[in-house]
């Protein structure tokens, strides 16, 4: 990518922020260039700009000053130097091309890019001293990493967290009707298996929930063994930080004395472990909401996208909390949205995960528990399928984001239609009425009420006005007029021809829709 001097006129008058930093700069690289490298390489990285002066006293147009370096060539030479002195940079995360020189007002400015440094390789920390030398970035500029955040940064950039052996945690600490319960649906799922009949310590070491260690002579579960299927006292005392919450507030309104319909926490009334704690939130939270019938191979399963995406958002939560840092595995149900809360921050930036980066799971053996029972995957694909759900739905797309304050994960489920009406008003279905009675009164005149009142959701009727308005409009339009995939249109002809008869007659490309009451 080219830099311009119009692209550092525009971060000047940006102003430092949590991924700017503008520093002064005549003959040698100043030092604390090294906390902010650190800072943005342990954040979501950032640019650092070298040869432009601030004085404080002026207001922000005229706060910085482009003063330009005396020798671009001997800063660069001493910049890499010192990013390769392990002495110095615990490593180096830059190419060539992240440093540049530019030339403006007949100055030079060195741009350099930082990125954010891969989960594996964090905490990057300077002068050979990891606990005073890893920063963050943060709107007030770098700061160093305190001891919590450390250690969190440090346990994620392993893929096997939940492997870890518990040492005098073992089989007696299982809640065998759990693991019961959790055995008769590996069964069912997996006919045949070769677990099948292994006794429950070994199945335990196979599934990750146990393990030996020959070196250091100690044996037990694992994290991932006790969190899953542990009883609720022995996980309570070895992981007291952490604590697992559903809310059904539907129709609660702020203020009110009644502060949830339904709950389902630490009571003494279950075995809080997580395999029971997703599996009865799992029935509470989909039992609220409507679902279709579908035929999977033989069987009948229920749900359509919607079910099948709050599911991979309720492993996605599990399995990617930090059950060592204090936090809570919420799940609220209110009236239009679903929020999820989950321990621990983002391992990439929300933004990668949008355009379908992924990390591994932080527990990949409860990834793997749950997998094999028909519960997710294991490429990381879950958030992709989340957003393929909701545009599926014609939903308000999710919301992901993470809470640094208090080192946490949200992710938010619209259960609204997305409204995308010509007029740019909500009442679409107003709209279908309207042009059913005055435009297309001769096509469609038989049409009643019913099928343009409340069963159909705006989405359906904003694709029924179009196909009504050009009756030759193709599923590719309709996807570009509408937002949708073509996935997500077909889905939604598909619940349209359930109270409407709609057929295409003629070609995909030429042809034009027939629609007549059923």
């Amino acid at each position: 990518m080219t830099i311009t001097s119009d692209d550092i006129y525009n971060l000047i008058n940006q102003g430092e922020g949590i991924t700017v930093e503008i520093k002064k700069c005549t003959d040698n690289v100043p030092r604390s260039v090294w906390e902010t490298y650190s800072a943005f390489a342990n954040t979501r990285g950032g640019v650092i700009l070298l040869g432009v002066t601030e004085h404080k006293d002026r207001p922000l147009e005229s706060r910085f000053e482009i003063t330009g370096v005396t020798d671009s060539d001997k800063i660069e030479t001493d910049f890499f130097n010192m990013l390769n002195n392990r002495q110095k940079v615990s490593r180096n995360i830059l190419f060539d091309s992240d440093f540049r020189p530019i030339e403006i007002e007949g100055k030079t400015v060195i741009y350099i890019s930082v990125p954010e440094a891969d989960y594996h390789k964090k905490p990057i920390y300077i002068n050979d001293d990891i606990v005073d030398g890893s920063y963050r970035r943060s709107h007030e500029g770098d700061r160093r990493l305190n001891r919590e955040e450390l250690a969190m940064m440090l346990r994620d950039s392993t893929d096997d967290i939940d492997s870890q052996i518990l040492e005098h945690y073992g089989m007696e600490d299982i809640d065998e009707e759990t693991l019961r319960g959790y055995r008769q649906v590996f069964d069912t799922a997996n006919p045949g298996h070769a677990y099948k009949n292994l006794d429950n310590k070994e199945f335990l070491y196979r599934m990750g929930g146990y393990d030996y260690d020959r070196h250091r002579e100690i044996e037990g579960l694992t994290i991932a063994g006790l969190i899953m299927f542990g009883k609720g006292t022995p996980i309570e005392k070895r992981f007291p930080l952490f604590r697992m919450d559903y809310l059904d507030l539907i129709g609660i309104e702020p203020g009110s004395d009644l502060k949830w319909n339904d709950r389902l926490t630490y009571d003494g009334r279950w075995e809080n472990n997580l395999y029971n704690f997703v599996t009865m939130t799992m029935r509470k939270l989909l039992f609220t909401l409507p679902s279709e019938g579908r035929i999977v191979g033989e069987a009948r399963r229920d749900g359509g996208p919607l079910y099948d995406g709050i599911r991979e958002a309720i492993i996605n939560s599990a399995t990617y909390s930090d059950f060592q840092t204090e936090g809570v595995l919420r799940i609220d149900r209110r009236d239009n949205e679903i929020i999820l809360r989950n321990p621990g921050l983002l391992r990439i930036s929300a933004d990668r995960i949008y355009n379908g980066d992924f990390t591994h799971a932080r527990n990949r053996n409860i990834q793997k528990m749950f997998r094999m029972i028909g519960y997710g995957d294991n490429i990381g694909s879950g958030f992709q399928k989340i957003l393929t759900a909701w545009n599926t739905l014609g939903y308000i797309r999710p919301e992901l984001k993470e809470l640094e304050d208090v080192k946490e994960v949200w992710l938010s489920l619209p259960l609204a239609q997305y409204n995308n009406s010509v007029d740019g008003t909500s009442n679409v279905k107003s709209t279908v009425k309207s042009t059913v009675k005055s435009t297309v009164k001769s096509t469609v005149k038989h049409l009643n009420d019913i099928i343009l009142g409340d069963d159909l959701t705006d989405i359906q009727a904003l694709i029924l006005q179009h196909m009504i308005e050009f009756p030759s409009i193709t599923i590719v339009e309709l996807s570009t007029v509408t937002g949708l995939d073509r996935n997500a249109v077909n889905y939604q002809l598909k619940k349209l021809r359930k109270i409407i008869n709609i057929e295409r007659i003629g070609s995909d490309k030429k042809g034009s829709w027939k629609i007549s009451p059923k």
